[in-house]
């Protein structure tokens, strides 16, 4: 069984350089495959690259992330059914839980939920419309005597700034026995091998982190919990969205901005079902110490 590294701050394994998108360097340790954005300031990294203009401006973020909430409460409500599958109702943490929603859509099937949220127009949003428990905050800074039973990770493990800090974290306030729930891109998936950097996920420095099914269960692994089950979930987004990732993501040709604002004004407001099978869900066990 190979090791994971430390974190991309510092990890003392052997490492390639792969390729460098958007003025950073890509890196995978070659002693455990884990492939990381090198980054040397983080003293600000959070509050710059998860200002607003993320939620609303577009390009590698959201072009208005509140016009996407009914579909994120659903997929709430869709989590929460594979999850009762494998353990009862109890206390949860949403990582990164934004506005809420996904959060909302597990209390709404009787979860207690509290979220993390370190956008403070995103907290407070959260906080004022949905009357939701948010605290402002990261996960490597987050402090807290509560124990959940689930600790939600949906789109979130890929933007670590420290990686390790962050798992060591996750483990004390998660109880024995208790679950953790990621959303995670597979940088093995047939897709993002053929695109290769162009693969919509290759966004420094908004995502820091790839993983594969193997690499990422030995993240996991490291801090003793096991993988019990993992699928593909039902993603949804809206046009809107997906026409502001196509623009940021795919090479400039003539008419290319006039054909994105005609499609944007003809079916900008309509859903479309995630094609591809980049994404994966993944649940993973804290083993009970007996």
């Amino acid at each position: 069984m190979t090791e994971t590294c430390e974190s991309n701050l510092n990890c003392h394994s052997e490492k390639k350089e792969l390729f460098s998108k958007n003025g950073f360097q890509i890196v995978e340790c070659t002693k455990c495959h884990h492939r990381y954005a090198e980054v040397t300031e983080v003293k600000n990294h959070i509050s710059t690259v998860y200002s607003d203009s993320y939620f609303f401006d577009g390009k590698d973020g959201y072009p208005n992330y509140l016009n996407e909430k009914e579909l994120l409460i659903a997929s709430g409500k869709r989590y929460s059914e594979i999850v009762s599958k494998y353990t009862k109702l109890g206390n949860l943490l949403d990582v990164g839980c934004a506005a809420g929603f996904i959060m909302n859509g597990f209390e709404r099937a009787g979860w207690q939920c509290d979220g993390i949220e370190p956008n403070g127009f995103m907290a407070d949003y959260g906080r004022n419309e949905l009357k939701l428990k948010i605290f402002t905050s990261d996960l490597e800074e987050f402090k807290s005597d509560k124990k959940y039973d689930l600790i939600c990770l949906i789109q979130v493990i890929g933007h670590f700034y420290d990686i390790n800090k962050a798992m060591h974290n996750l483990l004390g306030l998660l109880n024995e026995g208790g679950f953790v729930l990621v959303e995670s891109w597979n940088m093995n998936s047939s897709i993002a091998r053929f695109l290769g950097k162009r693969w919509h996920e290759y966004s420094p420095p908004s995502v820091l982190h790839w993983f594969s099914d193997l690499t990422l269960t030995q993240l996991f692994r490291k801090i003793d919990l096991q993988l019990v089950a993992s699928g593909y979930p039902l993603k949804k987004i809206n046009v809107k969205h997906a026409i502001s990732l196509l623009n940021e993501h795919t090479p400039d040709f003539v008419y290319k901005k006039e054909l994105f604002r005609k499609i944007d004004l003809v079916a900008g407001k309509l859903t479309l079902i995630y094609p591809l099978h980049d994404l994966k869900w993944y649940l993973f066990k804290k083993q009970i110490i007996s």
